[in-house]
C-alpha cells in the first residue's frame, strides 16, 4: 500500500483557474503552496495573501528551478502550456497541466516523448473525467445497461462574456481548444473509445466584427474505432442572458437504451435578480468546510496530489492529452479543407 507524504508545489498562472489550483493546494492535507508564478505581479500577490504561498515569481523558469518546488501545476492560457511542462518534465518535476496540454501537434507529440522518458507524473486536467454526470455515464455503458453505444451528440459552448469579457488571449484561442478539449476528451472516456476520423466546420465573423479574430463555432463529427458516431458543437457565440455561462449537455444512444446528461442547466438553483433567469455551477465547485475541497473541479486538482505523493495514476496523462489535440488539430484541418481526416488507430 502507497504511503502518504507531503509535497510543494508551485502554481504557473494566478488567474481564476490558478486560484482553484491554489485554494486545493493550500487545503489538503499532503499538499504545500510553495510558490505562486505570473507575468502579473498584483496577481500573484493576491493568490500569495489569500491563500499563503511561501514565495512568488514572475517567471516560470524560476519557479521551476527553486529546490523548494518538488511539483508544478500549469494554468496559463492555452498557447502558454508547452513551454512550462516540457520545462518541469525536464527538471524531473511532476507536472499537471490545464487542458489543452498542447495547440500545436508537434508540441504535443514532443511533451508526450518526454514525459514517457522522464519517469515523472505528468497530467492533464481532463477534470470532466470526475465530473459526476460523465463519470456516471461511463460506468452505465460500461455495465452494458444501454447495449453498444450508437451515436451521440455534445454541446460544450459559452455565451459571449467569454471571448469579450473573460479571456484577454480569446484572439490566441477558439472555442474549440478552450472547450473542445474537455468535450473530445469527455466523450472519449464515456465510451472507452478513440476518434479514427473526423469531419468538420467553422463559422467566424461575428467575434472577429467586435475585435475578437476567433472563430464563432466549430461543428465536429467524430467517428469512433467502436463504430459509433458523434456530433459536436463548441461555440463562442451563446447569448448573454443565458442562465449560466456555459452550457454542457450530451447524449448517447446505444442499442438497448440511451444517455442524456445536462450539468449546466439543472435548474436546482434559480435566480431571478433583475438580469432574467440566473442559475448557478452546483456540480464544478462546491461549498467545503475548512480543511476540505469541494467539486469535481477541485477533486480532479486532488487527485494529482495523490499521484505526486502515494504514487497513484493521474487522472489522465501525457499521451491522454495528446490524442486529444491530434483530434482537435485534425478538425481544424478537416474545417479548412472541408474533407474528412482520418486519424492512426491509438492515436500516437
Amino acid at each position: 500500500m502507497s504511503t502518504q507524504k507531503s509535497a510543494r508545489f508551485g502554481v504557473v498562472g494566478a488567474g481564476l483557474w490558478g486560484s482553484f489550483h491554489c485554494k486545493t493546494l493550500n487545503a489538503i492535507p499532503g499538499a504545500e503552496l510553495a510558490a505562486v508564478c505570473d507575468l502579473n505581479p498584483e496577481r500573484a500577490a493576491e493568490m500569495q495573501r489569500q491563500f499563503g504561498a511561501k514565495k512568488v515569481y514572475q517567471d516560470f523558469r524560476a519557479l521551476i528551478a527553486d529546490p523548494d518546488v518538488e511539483a508544478v501545476t500549469v494554468a496559463t492560457p492555452d498557447f502558454a502550456h508547452a513551454d512550462i511542462v516540457l520545462a518541469a518534465i525536464e527538471a524531473g518535476k511532476h507536472v499537471m497541466s490545464e487542458k489543452p496540454l498542447a495547440t500545436t501537434l508537434a508540441e504535443a507529440e514532443t511533451i508526450a516523448e518526454a514525459a514517457a522518458r522522464s519517469g515523472v507524473k505528468v497530467m492533464v486536467d481532463f477534470h470532466n473525467r470526475v465530473n459526476p454526470a460523465v463519470h456516471t455515464a461511463r460506468e452505465t455503458i460500461a455495465q452494458g445497461e444501454i447495449g453498444k453505444p450508437l451515436h451521440a451528440s455534445a454541446r460544450l459552448s459559452n455565451t459571449v462574456f467569454v471571448p469579450f469579457e473573460l479571456l484577454s488571449w480569446a484572439s490566441r484561442s477558439s472555442a474549440l481548444w478552450f472547450l473542445g478539449s474537455h468535450a473530445v476528451d469527455a466523450l472519449c472516456f464515456m465510451l472507452d473509445a478513440e476518434v479514427v476520423k473526423v469531419q468538420a466546420m467553422m463559422r467566424r465573423g461575428h467575434l472577429a466584427a467586435q475585435g475578437v479574430d476567433t472563430a464563432d463555432v466549430h461543428i465536429s463529427l467524430l467517428e469512433f474505432d467502436n463504430g459509433a458516431v458523434a456530433t459536436l458543437e463548441n461555440s463562442w457565440v451563446l447569448p448573454r442572458d443565458l442562465p449560466l455561462v456555459f452550457d454542457f449537455r450530451a447524449e448517447i444512444v446505444g442499442e438497448k437504451g440511451s444517455l442524456q446528461l445536462d450539468t449546466a442547466q439543472n435548474g436546482a438553483f434559480r435566480k431571478y435578480a433583475g438580469a432574467g433567469l440566473k442559475t448557478a455551477d452546483l456540480l464544478g465547485v462546491t461549498p467545503a468546510a475548512g480543511g476540505r475541497i469541494g467539486g469535481f473541479v477541485m477533486e480532479a486538482i486532488a487527485r494529482f496530489v495523490d499521484a505526486v505523493t502515494t504514487g497513484s495514476p493521474v487522472l489522465a496523462d501525457a499521451t491522454d492529452g495528446l490524442k486529444v489535440t491530434r483530434v482537435l488539430a485534425a478538425i481544424e484541418q478537416a474545417a479548412a479543407s472541408g474533407n474528412a481526416v482520418t486519424l492512426a488507430k491509438g492515436g500516437v
